[in-house]
């Protein structure tokens, strides 16, 4: 890594107490060099560490690029660091999360504050593998022609025994759905033992390929404990997952990164507790920025919210979240794609959701799909006469 490398993070922060110029300067060097503070009788009392020690080698400081004060009061503030502050292999985004999503959400001078974007230099994304596959590879994998992929999840969430998930699936299978996964909460349940559910599983597929020619892509839940995340990514594994699917807001984004690395199965990323992260009034960092990071670290699949109801604002943010996924080259760098997954489409919705998504997209279904296969398949047929009517203009 070059010693002019930089990493720029840009923020929205209202500042109080202090003037925006010295709670933006102080907020510097704790992402740097560091402050120091006590009590006093009149509240916290605050000074950069560089005032009170021998020495400090300023290859390690960083810059305030810009401050640009808002009508609301607020300010869009960018702060350039030194990328050599933190070893990509020996640390990364890992390392990097502390620095600036860390002591800027509980400073005394900032009452609001959101990490609106990153940019790294290419020396610290190329650490990083990103997805496995891409919107081709993908397509390739599942032999899916043109057009969106249809996924079903594995209802209800806890309750099936082994034989009673893999009956669901077989169903699902059966029907014509591309995509089948756990939901968020089933891992290891007494009742549902990942290793025997995913056998079973694993099972029904390839009963269902034998006679239809095709087998979807069942992704099994590893959201666990990182002490425990290997055994039960190779439990999943040689039991026969397709895939993984984790969810980063509670194992940590490293997670992905390190299923990237050591198997060769696509990921899911699910985005359960997201919104503790970025739907905060006071403190937040925004989901394009974890959209960025998910495909970064390698994920195949990653959730991007629906539209249906939403005013032109939420629209904006999706449509952002969309190119961030799929644009062709990522950052400074020519990386695979990631397909990004939309839940809640419906017969009423679909038509309008194709239309904003378009067919390199995930959609995930959960109604009126359990009852039998005939029910599935139904659904799954209207779900794409909608699509095909989205397409020519004709009535489903």
């Amino acid at each position: 890594m070059s010693m002019g490398d930089r990493i720029s993070a840009i923020y929205e922060i209202t500042p109080q107490v202090e003037s925006p110029e010295r709670a933006f300067d102080l907020l510097l060097h704790e992402m740097t060099s560091g402050i120091q503070y006590f009590s006093g009788p009149d509240g916290a009392v605050m000074d950069k560490i560089v005032n009170h020690v021998p020495s400090v080698d300023h290859s390690v400081m960083g810059e305030i690029v810009a401050a640009e004060k808002k009508e609301d009061g607020s300010y869009r503030v960018t702060f350039s660091i030194p990328a050599s502050n933190l070893n990509p292999a020996m640390g990364g985004i890992t390392n990097l999360w502390p620095i600036v999503a860390g002591e800027v959400f509980n400073f005394y001078f900032i009452r609001k504050a959101r990490l609106l974007d990153l940019t790294l230099p290419e020396s610290f994304q190329a650490r990083y593998l990103g997805p496995r596959c891409g919107l081709q590879g993908m397509r390739e994998l599942l032999h899916a022609g043109p057009g969106p992929l249809f996924g079903a999840i594995i209802k209800p969430n806890v309750g099936l025994n082994p034989a009673q998930a893999a009956k669901v699936v077989r169903s699902l299978a059966d029907a014509g759905f591309d995509f089948i996964k756990d939901d968020e909460i089933c891992v290891d349940p007494v009742l549902c033992p990942l290793r025997e559910r995913v056998s079973r599983v694993a099972e029904a597929l390839d009963a269902s390929a034998g006679q239809s020619g095709r087998k979807p892509l069942y992704m099994s839940n590893i959201t666990v404990d990182f002490a425990s995340l290997h055994e039960a990514a190779r439990i999943a594994a040689e039991c026969g997952a397709g895939g993984f699917m984790v969810d980063p807001f509670c194992t940590g984004m490293s997670t992905i990164d390190f299923l990237r690395r050591t198997f060769p199965l696509p990921i899911y990323c699910h985005r359960v507790g997201y919104g503790l992260y970025s739907l905060g009034q006071t403190f937040s960092v925004s989901f394009e920025l974890f959209s960025k990071l998910f495909r970064l670290l390698g994920a195949d699949f990653s959730h991007v919210g629906g539209i249906w109801g939403s005013g032109a604002d939420a629209k904006i943010k999706t449509g952002r979240y969309l190119e961030i996924l799929r644009r062709r080259v990522a950052g400074a760098l020519d990386r695979n794609e990631t397909w990004p997954v939309v839940s809640g489409i419906s017969l009423d919705n679909m038509e309008e959701y194709y239309r904003f998504y378009g067919d390199d997209t995930l959609f995930l279904e959960h109604i009126d799909i359990y009852t039998d296969t005939d029910a599935a398949r139904r659904k799954i047929d209207a779900l794409k006469r909608r699509v095909e009517a989205a397409k020519t203009g004709a009535k489903a």
